[in-house]
């Protein structure tokens, strides 16, 4: 077995690598401690990864992550043209260097379907014609930013990368990514019915139980759909309109900070002021005074 090293494939300040192949021999077993993703827009090879064997073909691209054991065996005499990228995680963001598990990092959400093991979907990714020609274009004006070394163009070339990832996870999760959307239109109507109710009654005692009842959903069922729809729960929802609401009426002079108290919902002054100086950083008699004047 091969090993390669970033250390000796890569230039020493810049964590990536591409590159344009128009010859190809075959290559034994080897592994690498960068990713590489090769696309091909000529010819064919078998791409051998563990012991799993893949024909890849024109308009196929995949991805390697590091440390993968993978071979390819090229027949003589065919024409080729590959377009290979090679990084380090530590590329995309400094942090990554050591590989850390898990969504610390926002970034990671970039490479961490790659590195699973439990799926081998990025061996072979079969491209759409529309996606093809986008991916295509993409690592040609990344090849073109590598090789043409113009001022910043380390920060254009990571932003391709960044773009070609993100159109390589939606392609391998196309199935997830349409599942949701389907999901998406199907709660539509109700979880819009959800949200107006709410903005309709706010100043009212609303309860969780009593929007599981206008939803006709069950209480785990709504809280899961309802954090999805709006990005909040619904005590954070109901609490973030309340407020809203109640920065608007306290511009106006003729109501007390009581009457703004229980025209919003909150129902005890206490609670009112604690809560909207903890969301604004202000008790609401010092907003008033700044509003006003």
């Amino acid at each position: 077995m091969v090993y390669f090293n970033s250390k000796m494939e890569m230039l020493e300040d810049l964590p990536c690598k591409m590159y344009r192949l128009t010859h190809l021999q075959s290559l034994w077993t080897h592994c690498h401690d960068y990713f590489q993703i090769w696309y091909v827009s000529k010819g064919s090879f078998t791409h051998k990864v563990y012991d799993q064997s893949y024909e890849i073909s024109q308009g196929d691209i995949f991805v390697v992550s590091p440390y993968t054991l993978h071979s390819v065996n090229v027949s003589s005499g065919q024409e080729i043209e590959i377009y290979g990228c090679e990084f380090m995680p530590a590329f995309i963001n400094e942090k990554l260097e050591h590989m850390p598990v898990g969504h610390a990092i926002f970034d990671m959400a970039f490479v961490e379907y790659f590195l699973r093991r439990d799926t081998n979907a990025h061996f072979k990714i079969s491209l759409e014609k529309g996606t093809e020609v986008t991916v295509r274009n993409v690592m040609k004006d990344m090849l073109t930013e590598y090789e043409g070394r113009s001022p910043f163009f380390q920060l254009s070339l990571k932003a391709y990368l960044l773009v070609l990832l993100s159109i390589l996870v939606r392609q391998v999760n196309g199935k997830l990514i349409k599942a949701g959307f389907e999901k998406s239109e199907k709660y539509k109507e109700i979880m819009t019915k959800v949200v107006d109710y709410i903005h309709n009654h706010y100043q009212e005692d609303l309860k969780l139980n009593t929007l599981c009842g206008v939803s006709n959903l069950s209480k785990s069922t709504f809280c899961i759909l309802f954090k999805e729809w709006t990005g909040k729960t619904f005590n954070r929802y109901l609490t973030d309109y309340r407020i809203l609401q109640a920065k608007y009426m306290l511009k106006q002079p003729e109501l007390s900070v009581t009457d703004v108290c229980y025209s919003t919902g909150f129902n005890e002054l206490s609670y009112f002021c604690r809560i909207f100086k903890k969301y604004t950083g202000i008790p609401p008699t010092d907003f008033r005074k700044q509003a006003i004047d």
